[in-house]
């Protein structure tokens, strides 16, 4: 990486990963509703590859 990035910038894409990681985490933990639109998009183009909205339906 450090051909590519500083120190710095590795710390940042690291703590992003992170970060992110923790998110994903947190909403799977609380079920967190997902949006009307984000579930649209979902719905029409990775449906058909097994995804499903599962505990995450606005309303639970």
């Amino acid at each position: 990486m450090k051909k590519h990035w500083t120190e710095g910038e590795i710390v940042e894409i690291t703590a992003l990963v992170a970060y992110f990681g923790f998110m994903n985490r947190w909403n799977d933990a609380m079920a967190t509703p997902l949006e009307e639109e984000p579930a649209e998009i979902a719905e029409k183009h990775i449906a058909a590859h097994g995804w499903r909205i599962g505990k995450h339906a606005p309303g639970g």
